[in-house]
């Protein structure tokens, strides 16, 4: 079932600026009488014209692309750009095929606003981390470097007139792309005495603005990534073709990562894109003494344009540790806790006979007044139901937690689940479950089931 324009729309402008100024400034304006993508498409669809072949590349490609257990794994390592660098190389006309069959396809005219106008709305409000710059450049730059000509090439009506219908890949093409939202999301973390695993269970349903095709179904793919700067974290991402963000992520640790969509409080024009934010949290987060702690100061440095629950986990496998968090996060600065409240296990009354858990879904508990009644609010509460339930019979194992997103995603009518995870941090096993069809809800699919430890360890192979 498709999502309102309105509702789309406002997707689409949670796009946003940077934690650190890339040199747009705040007052960028864009010239009205002039379509602001015309000159930057030029530029791209003269660079394919010549064979990638005649010239030396950039750089080498830092990355392999592999299947393990039926689904595909991207592995980078290095630098920012050369991360970008090996995706761009990799995934070749897959990074296009996303923004062409899905964004463009379906996003777009879904949204009620033809793309000349979103793709302005982008150039004038927002900017980018300077990091996540320099990545997406170089991601462009595989593409046009190691890629057939043709890789490049958008076909859409729904491209903004001047293009006629056909042109180049451009860079905003790529920051439109990270506008993408996920929506009525559930999820659970359970550790101590709610978990049957003796560490740290967290399962994620990603309940997604989905197309008839199907198309976002099949660009599913594991990025894992070991930077060289960035700390040298290392960590995996259950993602798509050309989106470098945390929708569902997990480092080394064990720790994780997932977003949920909201309606925030406040607003602000200097913002961050959602999933580059939980991307930084997560990034910050690895190898400090306080994980919770380092993951919010990244939040407070990327304020938002709409709300988001990031559910953040950790493994915890020892009598009294934390397992998980939830950070209430949008871009209302004039909060008690600006733009990040840090909801902890037992900070609020919500039915929980544990503190060794967590539920999310999509509203506040702590940085705003609850619902009372709604969708969300239903399958918040079985959720706790089910974690009250595991507690009582010794603890949640992954059978019991996909049994939980399976009800909730039932619940969830009318908007499909694209993926569901399950990591159980003391083994480092990630389950993704991606249906083969759109009459098929994720938990259903047949997992594939991944060890993140030996994923990790085959970067230093």
């Amino acid at each position: 079932m498709k999502r309102t324009a309105s509702v789309l729309l406002l997707s689409l402008l949670a796009f946003s600026a940077s934690c650190k100024d890339d040199g747009g400034g705040e007052d960028a304006a864009v010239d009205e009488t002039s379509d602001p993508i015309v000159e930057e498409t030029a530029d791209a669809t003269d660079a394919t014209e010549e064979d990638p072949g005649e010239t030396e590349p950039t750089m080498d490609v830092n990355g392999r692309l592999e299947t393990v257990d039926g689904i595909e794994v991207l592995s980078m390592w290095g630098t920012r750009e050369e991360m970008g660098y090996a995706e761009g190389a990799l995934l070749c006309g897959r990074i296009r095929d996303l923004f062409q069959d899905y964004v463009l396809g379906y996003v777009v005219p879904d949204s009620g606003r033809d793309y000349a106008t979103i793709t302005a709305l982008v150039t004038i409000a927002y900017r980018l981390p300077e990091g996540d710059r320099r990545e997406l450049e170089a991601l462009l730059l595989g593409v046009q470097e190691r890629c057939p000509a043709e890789d490049l090439i958008i076909t859409s009506e729904h491209l903004e007139p001047a293009a006629g219908g056909s042109r180049a890949v451009t860079f905003d093409d790529l920051k439109v792309g990270h506008a993408i939202a996920d929506w009525a999301c559930s999820s659970l973390t359970a550790w101590g005495e709610a978990s049957a695993t003796g560490g740290t269970i967290h399962a994620r349903n990603l309940d997604f603005l989905q197309d008839d095709a199907g198309v976002i179904l099949d660009a599913h793919i594991v990025k894992a990534y070991q930077s060289s700067e960035d700390g040298g974290a290392t960590w995996a991402s259950v993602s798509f073709p050309g989106l470098i963000g945390c929708i569902s992520c997990f480092n080394e640790e064990g720790t994780g990562i997932t977003m949920h969509n909201i309606t925030g409080l406040g607003t602000s024009g200097n913002a961050v894109p959602r999933m580059l934010a939980a991307r930084q949290a997560l990034v910050d987060s690895t190898g400090a003494a306080d994980p919770v702690a380092a993951a919010e100061a990244a939040l407070e440095a990327c304020p938002q344009q709409v709300g988001n629950n990031l559910h953040f986990s950790m493994h915890c496998a020892t009598t009294g540790c934390a397992g998980g968090a939830v950070f209430e996060f949008d871009g209302y600065a004039a909060h008690a806790d600006e733009f990040a409240t840090v909801r902890a296990p037992g900070d609020v009354t919500d039915g929980l006979s544990t503190t060794d858990a967590i539920v999310c879904t999509n509203h506040y508990m702590e940085r705003d007044t609850p619902p009372t009644s709604g969708g969300s609010y239903d399958r918040y509460q079985t959720l706790v139901d089910g974690v009250n339930a595991g507690v009582t019979a010794g603890g949640l194992d992954v059978a019991g937690a996909l049994a939980l997103m399976a009800t909730t995603s039932e619940q969830n009518e009318g908007v499909p689940t694209v993926h569901t995870v399950i990591m159980d941090t003391e083994a480092m096993t990630l389950r993704v479950y991606v249906p083969d069809s759109t009459s098929v809800e994720a938990p259903s699919a047949t997992p594939h089931v991944l060890d993140l430890s030996a994923i990790f360890t085959a970067f230093t192979d």
